[in-house]
């Protein structure tokens, strides 16, 4: 029998996700990916895609999300450049309020979906954020 109710349904992700896998990005605030990322056996290589440098933590590589006159494909240009140069290192997108989300020709989960790493979304507040699993390392 059909249900006629409405179904009660949260729009955020009821599970988090435990490693970040290639081509599934996670959700994160800035100070959890830092916590996290000390707690892994190995340290991997990070890279913020931000609209400025002076965004990045201690220790992380700085790729630009926008930059003046350069078009949407000249962004998407550029990042490809970095997979090539560092096929090791884990992409982290800035998308905590007040940053200018990466400028691109294509869709950013388009985008997203080809960069064949681990990627970290990172956003003000994670359990606000609903297009993206939350990442949690376990205890």
């Amino acid at each position: 029998m059909r249900r006629r109710e409405p179904l009660d349904l949260d729009r955020t992700w009821r599970h988090s996700v435990p490693v970040p896998m290639p081509n599934r990005p996670v959700c994160v605030t800035l100070d959890e990916a830092v916590e996290q990322l000390n707690r892994l056996a190995a340290n991997p290589r990070v890279f913020l895609w931000t609209d400025a440098e002076r965004r990045c933590p201690p220790g992380w590589g700085f790729i630009a999300s926008v930059r003046q006159g350069i078009p949407p494909e000249g962004i998407e240009a550029e990042l490809k450049a970095w997979m090539g140069q560092y096929p090791s290192a884990w992409l982290a997108v800035d998308m905590r309020d007040g940053v200018i989300t990466p400028s691109t020709e294509r869709s950013l989960e388009l985008v997203l979906s080809t960069v064949n790493r681990p990627i970290l979304v990172v956003v003000s507040s994670s359990s606000n954020n609903e297009s993206w699993p939350q990442w949690v390392l376990p205890e």
